[in-house]
Order: structure tokens, then C-alpha cells, then sequence
């Protein structure tokens, strides 16, 4: 009989736990921390820079020495449909992946459940046309390494490697995707909107002072295989010359959500 009791109480506070979880209670006037995680992978191996076992459809081997991309104008959906756009000068970040702080992006909206995130992969053309000194932290033309002087635009996408199949020296390739439409001369635009339905793999419930951690996998053989094949060999410097629209079409395909971690602990780091 003790052991049945004991057995009952321990499901019932199952059941309480899940129930608290479930049936939230959410004021819109709060907000709640959401942390997009970046994880990228080649393929089905994780991501190790400059580690040599990656290959594309091509049979092409290709290491990754550099991998950097904006991620701007973040937006939330809950399930009826409204949306809530992060404040502009708090939606962007600029992912690298040799700075681990960068790959966890934090952010605040209001305390509610939400199915869907979207961005946009890059920088918009209304920015790319800011007064310089509007553009201050991750934005700033002199830092980073993405932004084009000689062009007068960022650098959405750069990723940059070697390979046996690259014909340059070191057998080196890059690829920096730009162009944003053009302010008085029009061009290509390789912004890309990325949009994520959370509802297969567990929806977002912010609370405030905890945190809704989105766990996003980001493949980056995409860029070699998702819509158009790209072929390092015929391909291995990439511009403003070259496939960049095509390219461009490949990043916006590098992310699935892989889970949502809800009510997660924030925990301070020390700067």
C-alpha cells in the first residue's frame, strides 16, 4: 500500500507540473526572454572549422575557415495569427562561427505562446541606406569584416574555405553574397526571408524572467545543394560576379527547427 501511494503522489505531481506548464498565464504588458540557437552542421556532421570531411553532390571536399550572416528584422506569430516585430534596432545580429556568444542571440517580447519566427538573411535596403553613424554595433561599416567600401553595401552571407577542387591559390574559395536592391542604381536583392514553423517541434511559451530557448539546426551544405547545385571547381569565388542569386536561394534553406526548450532558467554571464 505505501509503495501505491507513493507511486500515485509521484504521478499527480507529474501531472501538476505539466499542467502548470501548459495552462500558462500570460499578460501581453510582460515580456519574456526568447534565445535562438544557431547550431550548424554539414550535411549530417556538425560543424568543426577548417576540419577536412565535408563534401557537396559534386564529390568536391571543402573545409570551412570562415562562416558569418545576418540575421535582421526578427518577427514572432502566435497561433491566431498576429504577429509581433522586434523593435528594429534590437533585430540584429550578426552569426559567427568562431564567436560562440553570437550563436545564442537573446531577445524580448511579450509573454505568450508563438508558432512561428521569421527573418530576414541579411541586411534590408532601408539600412543599407542609414546615415553611417546610425550604424553603430554590429552594423558598423569598419568592423566585422562585412561590408563592401568599394561597393557601398553589406555582406549578407560569407563563407570562406579551401578545397582540392578550387583552382586558386592555397586551393582557396569565397563566397560573399551582397547586393540589396540598389539606392539609385537597382540591383539584385539577396536578402532572403526565413520563416520557421515552431509547431512540429514544440512551440515557443514566453514567461517573464525565464527564457524560451528555439533550437535551430543550420546546414550549411545547403549552400552547395539545397535549390541549385553549386559547384566549388566552376564556382570558386563568388561576388558580385557568379551564382550569388543562386547561392542566395540556397542560404534561405539552411534552417530547421530542431526543438523548443520553454521556461529555461536565464542565467547571467559575466561580461
Amino acid at each position: 500500500m505505501k509503495k501505491i501511494i507513493v507511486a500515485f503522489v509521484a504521478v499527480l505531481s507529474l501531472l501538476t507540473a505539466c499542467s502548470k506548464n501548459n495552462d500558462i498565464q500570460i499578460d501581453s504588458n510582460k515580456f519574456g526572454q526568447v534565445k535562438i540557437k544557431f547550431d550548424h552542421i554539414v550535411n549530417s556532421k556538425k560543424l568543426v572549422l577548417n576540419d577536412y570531411t565535408y563534401s557537396n553532390s559534386h564529390s568536391e571536399i571543402f573545409n570551412v575557415t570562415t562562416l558569418k550572416y545576418f540575421v535582421t528584422n526578427v518577427k514572432f506569430t502566435k497561433s491566431n495569427g498576429e504577429t509581433y516585430t522586434v523593435l528594429k534596432e534590437d533585430s540584429y545580429f550578426l552569426i559567427d562561427a568562431v564567436n560562440a556568444h553570437s550563436l545564442n542571440p537573446n531577445i524580448l517580447i511579450p509573454e505568450g505562446e508563438y508558432t512561428g519566427l521569421e527573418f530576414n538573411l541579411g541586411v534590408d535596403s532601408l539600412t543599407n541606406t542609414l546615415p553611417v553613424e546610425k550604424r553603430t554595433g554590429v552594423l558598423n561599416p569598419a568592423t566585422n569584416g562585412m561590408y563592401w567600401e568599394w561597393n557601398s553595401g553589406y555582406i549578407h552571407f560569407k563563407i570562406e574555405g579551401n578545397s582540392p577542387q578550387a583552382n586558386n591559390p592555397n586551393n582557396s574559395y569565397k563566397y560573399h553574397i551582397g547586393l540589396f536592391g540598389g539606392y539609385s542604381t537597382p540591383t539584385v536583392n539577396n536578402n532572403r526571408i526565413v520563416r520557421i514553423d515552431l509547431t512540429k517541434a514544440g512551440i515557443s511559451k514566453v514567461q517573464e524572467h525565464l527564457s524560451s530557448d528555439i533550437h535551430l539546426m543550420v546546414d550549411i551544405g545547403k549552400i552547395f545543394d539545397a535549390v541549385h547545385p553549386i559547384s566549388i571547381q566552376k564556382n570558386p569565388v563568388v561576388m558580385q560576379s557568379g551564382p550569388h542569386t543562386f547561392i542566395a536561394d540556397n542560404y534561405a534553406q539552411m534552417f530547421m527547427h530542431d526543438h523548443t526548450h520553454n521556461f529555461q532558467k536565464i542565467v547571467q554571464h559575466e561580461n
